[in-house]
């Protein structure tokens, strides 16, 4: 299991049940930690601070409020589990944006409420309760009877899933005539007739509820339905309790709209209305008809099995929404892949603070001049090289890539493994040799992305300002190098072409995020490249013969493609680069397993242009390549 707790942790938010036990033991036997809210539900307010302070990896819920707030506080969420079926309880939207999943258990208890529903109807039309309460008020009265013939009744189901699909069933066989109705349904077999909702209100003895709560559903049953309800029904509820509008149903009871009211779950509950809970037409039972001793041991035990898979990485078996997987190592952007309608696609939204330690702030409407990038460098290094921008939304800062997926993975990450494969270096320097000689003094290109102020703060401000400033040895030679810069701008540059950004399958690379792309000196885009590959070499779990023999299949292929590059300033570039990745101003991910005394060195020779002064195999051969010195 990954997580950044010791062990991963799941918060249970509420239960309705007198112990823990059956939770506890599923939950040690994977190594979770549970962390147990009150029984009876909190307001939405103090589960977020439960969840805040647990800061878990998964939330399991019964009928407490699991806010947007309480979904995005924690650092890692995989899933929100419902003990239950319904979801009105759970901000679905905040947890599928989030990249959790949202769960619940669909057929724990389709006999139970199914049984709740026919008993609520035979109750109410065979007088159970009015005559048992009189006949313990010693009223023997059975002249009174004023009951219905079961077999003789009409009755409508709202909603006709798998709970009312098993309504239906039980209530034919009693003999009744099953009506039903749901925004989708076509056809219901087994002698159930499909009909309007109008049609329910005009025929119907008996109205049950089995209808989820949504915007559309919410109070469905108020004055305006129940006035049409021809035939003064009987209305069940065991669904939720804000489908009826407790007033409406009050009023309809007291004026004999109705003939009365069975319901398991009401609007307001714990605490509903006492007038609905005293009125001697009504039915009430305190939300208990998925109780059963069989269904409430399965619904305990598949909830908590759910999280238990999905935080192995497995997939839910009932998952009730296709959450966005966001992707690690976003530092400029909010990165995420979503189910599009024609299949995944990653969404990329530019971030304002840049998540990094240091107050670091760029200008969000990088985003468009990305997209127009994507677009330029797939016209010119092809189709397979580039993914295709889908859409755009500008105002949001936002806009669709064509996702990448396996077998090609970051090369960072086959490089971090151990895996130097030369074809990808040799690819990667031969795709940004052809970028630059393609864009090479071409007007359009060059006008359309003149503008350096995203390449001034994602670039120049903390690799060259920033770092002077930690090591002001050093600040006035990394200025003159980047101003240095601004003087030679010939070609579209990428901004940040490294190993992380570098798609591969070990041979064949796919070029990513381009939101630093700008008209300007070529050398940045290959110093940016070495730097990163440079400090691999001194990275002291890798082997340095593998990583140099890559950092040589790159530096040949560019120059190949594209010469007359490797001189002074690439030199000089390259060490300032290295530099501002060990000051800590943007450090690498692995810095701590660096040598970085050994880099200092080497960035330290290089920034003044000494080549000649390093240790690094690369830089001792520099005198059999084009380098000249023309500071």
């Amino acid at each position: 299991m990954k997580s950044k707790h010791k062990q991963p942790v799941v918060v249970l938010t509420d239960y309705a049940w007198e112990d823990l036990e059956v939770e506890q033991q599923i939950f040690a036997q994977a190594g979770i930690k549970l962390v147990a809210g009150p029984a009876i539900a909190s307001t939405a307010e103090d589960v977020e601070q439960l969840i805040a302070d647990a800061n878990p990896d998964a939330i399991i819920t019964c009928f407490a409020m699991v806010s947007a707030a309480a979904i995005q506080t924690p650092d890692q969420l995989a899933i929100v589990a419902r003990l239950g079926i319904g979801l009105d309880n759970i901000d679905v939207e905040a947890a599928t944006d989030r990249g959790a999943w949202v769960t619940n258990v669909p057929d724990y208890c389709i006999g139970e409420v199914s049984d709740h529903a026919v008993t609520f109807l035979l109750g109410h039309m065979r007088g159970i309760l009015p005559f048992d309460r009189a006949a313990k008020r010693g009223e023997w009265a059975p002249e009174q009877a004023k009951m219905r013939r079961i077999s003789d009744l009409v009755v409508g189901l709202v909603g006709y899933g798998r709970i009312g699909k098993e309504t239906g069933r039980k209530l034919r066989a009693f003999g009744c005539h099953v009506l039903a109705y749901s925004p989708t349904l076509k056809e219901a077999g087994d002698g159930v007739e499909v009909v309007t909702l109008a049609e329910i209100q005009q025929r119907c003895d008996a109205i049950i509820l089995h209808a989820p709560l949504t915007e559309q559903t919410h109070h469905l049953i108020n004055s305006a339905f129940l006035d049409n309800c021809d035939k003064h029904p009987l209305i069940v509820n065991l669904s939720r309790g804000g489908l009826v509008n407790n007033d409406a149903l009050l009023q309809a009871l007291d004026n004999g709209d109705i003939t009365g009211a069975a319901l398991d779950v009401i609007e307001g509950e714990p605490t509903p209305p006492q007038a609905l809970l005293r009125h001697d037409k009504a039915i009430i039972t305190p939300h208990v008809s998925y109780s059963s001793d069989t269904s409430l041991l399965e619904l305990r035990r598949r909830a908590c099995t759910e999280v238990v898979n999905v935080l192995n990485g497995e997939q839910p078996q009932f998952p009730c929404n296709q959450p966005s997987r966001i992707l690690e190592g976003g530092v400029s952007s909010d990165i995420r892949i979503v189910e599009g309608p024609d299949g995944p696609e990653v969404i990329k939204r530019a971030l304002t603070k840049l998540r990094v330690n240091a107050d670091w702030f760029a200008d969000a409407d990088r985003s468009s001049t990305e997209a127009a990038a994507l677009r330029t460098g797939r016209n010119l290094l092809g189709s397979d090289a580039v993914p295709a921008v889908l859409w755009e939304d500008a105002k949001e800062h936002t806009f669709a890539l064509q996702y990448i997926g396996p077998p090609f993975e970051s090369w960072k990450e086959r490089l971090l493994r151990g895996q130097a494969d030369i074809p990808a270096a040799d690819a990667a320097g031969r795709l940004l040799g052809e970028l630059h000689h393609a864009s090479r003094d071409r007007q359009d290109i060059r006008e359309q992305f003149q503008d350096q102020t995203n390449f001034e703060q994602l670039r120049i401000d903390p690799f060259f300002r920033r770092t002077g400033e930690v090591c002001p040895d050093q600040a006035d030679d990394l200025m003159r190098i980047a101003n240095g810069m601004a003087n030679r701008r010939t070609t579209l540059v990428h901004g940040d072409y490294s190993p992380k950004n570098l798609l591969t399958d070990g041979k064949a690379i796919v070029v990513l995020d381009w939101e630093g792309a700008h008209w300007g000196d070529p050398r940045f885009d290959i110093a940016f490249c070495l730097s990163h590959l440079i400090l691999k070499s001194f990275h002291t779990d890798l082997d340095r013969t593998s990583v140099i023999s890559c950092v040589d299949a790159f530096s040949n292929a560019y120059r190949q493609a594209n010469s007359g590059l490797w001189d002074i300033p690439l030199v000089e570039l390259t060490g300032a680069l290295l530099m501002a990745r060990i000051a800590n101003v943007s450090p690498v991910d692995y810095l701590e397993r660096l040598d970085v005394a050994a880099v200092r060195q080497l960035a330290t020779h290089l920034l003044y242009g000494k080549p000649e002064l390093t240790s690094h195999p690369f830089f001792t051969n520099l005198e059999n390549t084009d380098v000249t010195n023309v500071k």
